[in-house]
């Protein structure tokens, strides 16, 4: 096992992507990680960061809807980094792979959508101002994308139709309060995401006239269905344990429902069984 942190999260990614078949982060990104973690293994300030609290501030993920692409997103620069300091390294290092990986056209739009975030705007109580994301495929980086932390009006800085749908959801629950936006390009295209944290706890039942409204309420009684047997019967999440992402996809509006585990005080034990009992209605998604 490597001896540093940047190695150890090189040797991680490296694991992954073979597993998955995919081309290697580290090509793309490994001085980023370098400078991420080049404090000694163990040290402690390492935890305290606001992607994976007490964890080491990388993650790499799996989604059904992308099968063959390792994803992953990281809290760069480290422990002693500014949030303004994250906000200007996230976004030249997005900059200089947006344009070399999908040219200047990508480039154009990444510094339009992302201009408002790359000011000065955050205020002294930022918590992390930028994280890092991406995902890798066989042919290599498949999208780069960067979250900024939404100063107080933040939301006045979106695309009219995005801006419009976020402050419908929030006539709709009023507990939800916005954290952060990503701003996302890929080979084909881009797409902007708003995240809301919600304060309090929220009935599952409480989100249809949300969805009902921005053209996606037929898909509530699958949600349910998952979210019922997974969590083992709950349908009432608690306080600090959900985030609602919106994002318009120019086909319509797409709604993200994250559950946060560690805000659920008692999650199944036999949660991996439940989660591939669900599967398998899929089976493709459950063998990859």
């Amino acid at each position: 096992m490597p001896a540093t942190l940047a190695g150890i999260a090189r040797h991680r990614l490296a694991a992954a992507s073979r597993r998955l078949g995919t081309k290697n982060p580290v090509d793309y990104i490994g001085g980023l990680i370098d400078r991420t973690f080049d404090l000694p293994p163990g040290d402690p300030r390492y935890g305290k960061n606001a992607l994976l609290p007490g964890h080491l501030p990388i993650e790499h993920s799996f989604s059904e809807t992308a099968r063959g692409s390792l994803r992953l997103d990281m809290e760069p620069l480290g422990p002693m980094a500014t949030p303004h300091g994250r906000v200007h390294e996230v976004s030249r290092e997005a900059r200089r792979m947006i344009a070399g990986q999908f040219g200047n056209a990508a480039l154009r739009w990444f510094d339009e959508r992302s201009e408002p975030h790359r000011g000065s705007r955050l205020s002294g109580g930022a918590r992390f101002g930028a994280w890092f994301g991406a995902a890798f495929d066989k042919d290599g980086m498949q999208e780069c994308k960067v979250y900024y932390e939404l100063a107080d009006g933040g939301l006045d800085d979106l695309p009219p139709t995005l801006r419009h749908v976020c402050r419908v959801a929030q006539a709709c629950l009023p507990g939800l309060v916005p954290i952060f936006s990503s701003v996302a390009c890929s080979r084909s295209q881009g797409g902007q995401r708003v995240y809301f944290f919600h304060q309090g706890d929220l009935r599952l039942l409480d989100l249809e006239p949300l969805m009902n409204q921005i053209g996606v309420g037929h898909q509530l009684p699958g949600m349910l269905t998952a979210v019922g047997l997974i969590l083992g019967g709950r349908f009432v999440l608690p306080d600090g344990s959900v985030v609602v992402a919106l994002r318009d996809t120019g086909r319509g509006i797409e709604m993200k429902l994250e559950i946060l585990l560690p805000g659920i005080p008692d999650p199944p034990r036999e949660m991996h069984g439940l989660i591939q009992m669900h599967l398998q209605q899929r089976p493709d998604s459950q063998r990859a």
